[in-house]
């Protein structure tokens, strides 16, 4: 049965946090614990997660908030579940992040998290919402608000993210799922196979391939896959069920072919970067990028980049497989940007062009400025679409170009569909020096005019091109720092592997790490590590003030006077003597 959770909000006349003494309480509550408490951990809306639990009475829910808030912390100090918990039994800062000001207070066992955490794949599964993402959105919308950041402007990068799976070659990946479907078969099915499958199950499959040549690989292979076909003629009805043997369908289907009833393995090159990359992660996915290979997803973070901000803040995490396109990434996550955000302007590298990308562009009104773009540069020295100003310069359907020599032509659509004619004038083009060089207007032949053609891509591209040049010329590239954004976010997992598998906790673990990420920002700006001036009226307001938090600031107070008194009586009668005490 769900409760929200706002026990944290009515703060105890005496707890163990106010025993503490004035000056290690004022550092606590203007600690990453404080911020965290008042700027993450107040913010989330529970009634979100209602939709986990029954509504029949029961007994009610552990804390939600408590709950995400541990996973955030997991993420951003790059714990395991056993620290992460042991953190909360006895850690001050992390139970005071969590609303609690007593070590015995709030006591659960850890089988809960793991109990929640299903849950929520469970939920994303059937429905296809992920929680965690709704309620970071809304917990970093409402961090914007407070703070008074300026949205308009955003950036974003990539980056690639493993999960905790083994480094495995082809053969030894074969014979892994070899040794999983030998072990839901039946006694009898195992008794039938012992024959075939005594090669494969002597030892681990690390071990099996361990004793393979090199030049032998090609006829295990084959010999895999004959086994592999066998099976799959042979047991499909008895076993299509189960979760190894749906295993063995996929990677037969990926390794192998069937050539004029001919079975043979296919090369490298006929395999796909999306087949299977280990039998324990079967969302991940292999792809090649500046000579490196690398198994998993991809990451996609996207923040606000505008000059006047005092911060900077992430608005949005995506983890999809690695074999995704940044430009696909981009046109997924641009509606909701612009809905959340009302952005204009958006900060890429090269990777995130494509014709999708320009239409939504055009179709929400955003300003793409790219530091480099792919693809589309004119051959040799001739002059491409981006050295003629194209009207209108922002976007839309173009009306008229002005050359380098300064003729201006009006543009007339083609014959066909997105495509586009600007004739220009030919006795102005006789004397130009561009003439029959680097211009690609073309003569005609029964006019005295060139004609130049192009089309709506050509164009879009262009106006990237022409933005990055302007923008590099100002010399302010305002999306370079989104990869140290990006570093930050992978830092607690050591060489970016995360230490789950699977897309879905992939996802968690990033979000997590982002919204920690916001925290230490919020925390470095509240402290006044940012801006030197700004901290120290920061500190002078005191934490609770310069929180800039909607909690109400009376009760705070309130509780504050009431630990400096109980303190003081203590102290008053604790340095007495007994003598002294009787009289």
């Amino acid at each position: 049965m769900f409760r929200k959770n706002d026990q944290h909000l009515q703060m105890p006349m005496f707890s163990g946090v106010d025993s503490l003494p004035e000056k290690q309480l004022k550092r606590l509550e203007a600690s990453w614990a404080g911020v965290f408490y008042r700027e993450l951990f107040v913010r989330i809306d529970e009634e979100v997660f209602a939709v986990l639990y029954s509504d029949v009475p029961s007994r009610p829910n552990i804390p939600v908030n408590v709950l995400m808030g541990l996973e955030i912390l997991k993420a951003g100090f790059g714990w395991s579940d056993e620290e992460m918990y042991d953190a909360f039994l006895y850690n001050v800062q992390v139970r005071y992040a969590l609303g609690y000001r007593n070590l015995g207070e709030g006591q659960f066992e850890l089988r809960t998290v793991y109990n929640f955490r299903h849950r929520l794949s469970e939920h994303m599964q059937k429905t296809g919402q992920n929680l965690l993402d709704q309620v970071f959105e809304q917990v970093t919308d409402q961090q914007i608000a407070a703070l008074g950041l300026k949205t308009a402007k955003l950036r974003m990068d990539s980056s690639q993210i493993a999960s905790n799976i083994r480094q495995m070659s082809r053969l030894q990946l074969l014979v892994e799922v070899l040794q999983r479907v030998h072990r839901v078969l039946s006694s009898d099915d195992q008794a039938r196979y012992a024959e075939e499958f005594a090669p494969y199950v002597k030892g681990s499959s690390g071990q099996y391939i361990y004793r393979i040549k090199p030049d032998e690989t090609d006829a295990h292979l084959q010999a895999i896959g004959e086994l592999m076909n066998r099976l799959l003629a042979d047991l499909s009805d008895t076993y299509a069920a189960e979760p190894a043997f749906q295993m063995l369908k996929r990677v037969f289907s990926e390794h192998f072919v069937l050539e004029d009833s001919h079975l043979r393995a296919k090369q490298g090159q006929e395999l796909s970067a999306t087949s299977l990359q280990s039998p324990d992660d079967q969302e991940a996915t292999y792809r090649k990028k500046r000579g490196h290979g690398y198994k998993g997803y991809v990451v996609n973070v996207t923040e606000t980049c505008d000059p006047e901000n005092d911060l900077q803040l992430i608005v949005d995490v995506q983890t999809a497989p690695n074999v995704t396109d940044d430009a696909e990434l981009l046109d997924e996550a641009l509606p909701e940007l612009v809905e959340r955000t009302h952005a204009d302007e958006m900060y890429t590298d090269g990777g995130y062009n494509s014709p999708a990308v320009d239409a939504s562009m055009q179709q929400y009104g955003v300003k793409h400025v790219q530091t480099a773009i792919r693809g589309g540069k004119p051959a040799g020295d001739r002059f491409g679409l981006a050295d003629f100003d194209i009207f209108p310069a922002d976007g839309g359907t173009p009306t008229s170009l002005t050359c380098p020599a300064g003729q201006t032509a009006e543009i007339k659509p083609g014959r066909q569909a997105h495509r586009f004619l600007a004739y220009f004038a030919g006795e102005p083009c006789a004397g130009c020096p561009f003439s029959g060089g680097p211009c690609p207007a073309e003569p005609l032949k029964r006019k005295r005019q060139r004609v130049f053609r192009f089309s709506q891509r050509q164009v879009d591209v262009a106006r990237r091109r022409r933005r990055s040049a302007q923008t590099h010329a100002r010399g302010q590239n305002l999306r370079s720092a989104v990869e140290s954004t990006v570093r930050s976010v992978k830092h607690p997992f050591r060489h970016g592997k995360l230490p789950v598998r699977g897309r879905f906790r992939v996802s968690m673990m990033m979000v997590g790490s982002v919204a920690m990420t916001n925290i230490r920002r919020i925390h470095r700006y509240l402290t006044g590590q940012n801006e030197p001036h700004a901290g120290k009226e920061a500190l002078e307001t005191g934490p609770i003030l310069a929180s800039r938090s909607a909690q109400p600031l009376l009760p705070e107070l309130l509780r504050r006077l009431c630990g400096s008194f109980a303190r003081g009586w203590y102290r008053c009668f604790a340095n007495q003597s007994p003598v002294a005490l009787a009289t």
